[in-house]
């Protein structure tokens, strides 16, 4: 029988859909799935989605979130209180995507110094970065077609001809082949759906990391997708006052190769768990033993 279960972890509350089963020998086994912050009425839920984190995985996250406010507000303030996590942010989901600039050299950029040989591309791609958070900062609506287009033109705004459009054009990314152009409308319709049932449905860590795959794997713009992804992920985060996660470039052949996993397998899990091993690296100072 499934029933709503009440926890309170970290003095927040959430809820779960919990299922009881017989197992062998005449004991039972539960079964969560978590719904969310607010109660709810089994017949308010719309298409299920399944959740790929734990009780403990959830402790965690919370208990960075606690830890985190304690010490910082979320918004423009972090430019001075977290400076060079920012900067770091900016300069790694750059280099991911083959920026040459280093990181003395990005954040020489974003105090108005330029590099005598920097390519006017790479200072293009700090400066719209810079820009990009800002923007999500100020941003109160959700993640919506307009939302993505406007990050989006903001992004590549001076490198892209067609910087705030849906590509019209077929890409390759490797062995990967994003859905051909013509069918890019339909597919972001369905990611904005997914997104806002989502919403109502999963923690906001899983929220994030899963918007981040979904957007990915449509690629809708001709060039960006990478960096935009990781936006939408940390946009997520951000406004529900989670501090930002960051993707180190050194690190960036294990991420490809959990993406390729998942895109094989077809199973979401993994990403979510890497992520998840990720954010407790970057802020274990906030999590109990």
């Amino acid at each position: 029988m499934a029933y709503i279960e009440k926890k309170v972890i970290s003095g927040r509350t959430y809820y779960y859909l919990t299922e009881s089963k017989r197992t062998a020998k005449g004991k039972w086994k539960k079964r969560r799935r978590y719904l969310g912050t607010r109660p709810y009425k089994l017949e308010e839920r719309g298409p299920a989605i399944k959740s790929h984190l734990s009780q403990q995985q959830t402790r965690i996250i919370e208990q960075i979130k606690a830890g985190y406010s304690k010490k910082f507000k979320i918004g423009k303030s972090l430019w001075k209180e977290e400076r060079e996590r920012l900067v770091s942010f900016i300069f790694n989901t750059n280099a991911i995507e083959g920026n040459t600039l280093t990181y003395d050299e990005t954040d020489d950029v974003l105090r108005g110094k330029v590099p005598r040989k920097a390519r006017k591309r790479d200072v293009k791609e700090v400066e719209n970065m810079k820009a990009c958070i800002d923007f999500l900062f100020d941003y109160r609506g959700e993640i919506d077609e307009r939302m993505v287009l406007k990050l989006h033109g903001i992004e590549m705004g001076g490198v892209l001809p067609d910087a705030g459009k849906y590509r019209s054009v077929n890409v390759r990314l490797g062995n990967y082949i994003p859905p051909a152009h013509t069918e890019v409308p339909e597919k972001m319709a369905n990611f904005f759906k997914w997104y806002q049932n989502a919403l109502k449905t999963l923690h906001p860590f899983e929220l994030a990391a899963l918007a981040h795959l979904k957007f990915v794997k449509v690629h809708p713009f001709r060039d960006g997708n990478g960096r935009m992804s990781r936006l939408l992920m940390n946009f997520a985060l951000l406004r529900n006052g989670y501090p930002l996660l960051n993707i180190f470039d050194a690190e960036k052949m294990l991420y490809y190769l959990v993406l390729r996993k998942v895109d094989y397998s077809k199973r979401e899990a993994p990403f979510v768990e890497y992520l998840f091993r990720v954010y407790a690296s970057q802020y274990k100072e906030f999590v109990s033993k």
